[in-house]
């Protein structure tokens, strides 16, 4: 899977009665270490930001395999722009609609607001990420284009974003993880409480609770990334009655008085046990919301970066956490060849405590046909 990113984000330039808008972008993934090896036909157009707004212009452009980055350049002098506008670069497809999904093998970009005739020559350092569900409702993230890898997609959020909504659109035939499609289906009956842990850009919450009514979804993460999601929070358009908000936490620190007393259904772990630094310090902070919250299950999405993260698993079975079972999700498109993008697809695994207990499936007729926890054992990683 692959990102098409900017390494200078879309610029108009006047000199001597010329307009000219530059930019460049590379393709690669998502923390950015290898670059997309195969020659690609690219559409780049100016156009209005709006979902289904004008085109203005448009044009090819094609990306030479194992290049680094590609010049853009547009001439505006004499072209007919309804200001303001933006750049959206995307892989040419035989069809001018994008399928439905978080996976797609190349993600497209949508680049911020150029304004040249109120002086705002320069779209800022924010870009756009557009993805559609299945019920097609558009969920639209913003990211930064620097290199903080805090602030950007990584796959195995986007791997959870589409399971919880193929889940949800009751699209899988069977689930290898009965108690998160459990905790999805029964939200569509009574209200659903979920918290994220080291949410980056707050993807996986804001999807939920855009395809959830009532919905009650606490993002968090450090303090640097709080502006970015509360950005993504602004911009979202939740299913009726649901909320999301954002919390800085420090799982290095105790749990914060106002986590003290709530209650969650479900906790989202996404990408976060690429450091092993932090590892013992996120089951503590884990331990601590099961003890508030017993009933509730925990999701961990995770692509393998290195081998070292298998110590997570053997840390969440020394704090008494119970595998509920996992499944592999495969990554589209062409891997990538360097540190940390050698994984072919992303892992997601189901955690709950020794006290929980499995109520009857709202899907289900009879307490017999309830779906049966796996045996405790201990979960693989690659």
């Amino acid at each position: 899977m692959h990102y098409i990113r900017f390494l200078k984000t879309p610029k108009v330039e006047v000199k001597k009665g010329t307009v000219l808008l530059h930019a460049v972008i590379t393709i690669t993934t998502d923390l950015g270490e290898t670059f997309h090896p195969q020659d690609l036909e690219l559409i780049a157009t100016i156009r209005s930001a709006e979902q289904d707004g004008e085109i203005y212009l448009r044009r090819k452009l094609q990306w030479p395999g194992g290049a680094r980055s590609l010049p853009i350049t547009f001439d505006l002098t004499r072209q007919d722009v309804d200001w303001p506008a933006c750049l959206h670069v995307a892989v040419k497809t035989p069809s001018s609609v994008a399928p439905p999904g978080f996976l797609p093998p190349i993600v497209d970009i949508w680049s911020g607001a150029m304004n040249p005739p109120k002086g705002d020559f320069e779209c800022g350092w924010r870009v756009e990420r557009r993805f559609a569900s299945l019920a097609e409702r558009t969920v639209s993230l913003l990211e930064d284009a620097g290199d903080s890898i805090a602030r950007h997609l990584w796959d195995g959020s986007q791997a959870l974003a589409q399971h919880i909504d193929q889940t949800i659109s009751l699209q899988m035939s069977s689930s290898p993880m009965p108690l998160l499609e459990y905790v999805l289906v029964s939200a569509t009956y009574r209200r659903l409480n979920a918290i994220e842990l080291g949410c980056g850009c707050g993807g996986v919450g804001i999807s939920l609770a855009q395809s959830i009514p009532d919905c009650d979804v606490l993002l968090t993460d450090l303090p640097e990334v709080t502006e970015l999601v509360e950005a993504n929070i602004a911009r979202m358009k939740p299913a009726i009655s649901s909320k999301v908000r954002f919390q800085p936490l420090d799982w290095e620190q105790p749990l914060p008085k106002g986590l003290l007393g709530r209650t969650n259904d479900l906790v989202i772990v996404s990408e976060c046990t690429y450091n092993t630094d932090t590892l013992q310090p996120l089951v503590n902070t884990l331990q601590a919301l099961l003890a508030r919250s017993p009933k509730a299950v925990i999701v961990v999405s995770t692509k393998t970066r290195h081998d070292s993260e298998a110590a997570f698993f053997d840390l969440m079975r020394d704090a008494g956490f119970v595998a509920g079972g996992s499944m592999r999700i495969p990554l589209p498109g062409e891997p990538g060849n360097g540190y940390a993008d050698w994984a072919t697809d992303i892992g997601l695994h189901v955690f709950h405590g020794r006290e929980h207990r499995l109520s009857l499936s709202p899907r289900e007729r009879s307490a017999e046909e309830v779906p049966k926890v796996r045996s405790p054992r201990k979960v693989r990683s690659r």
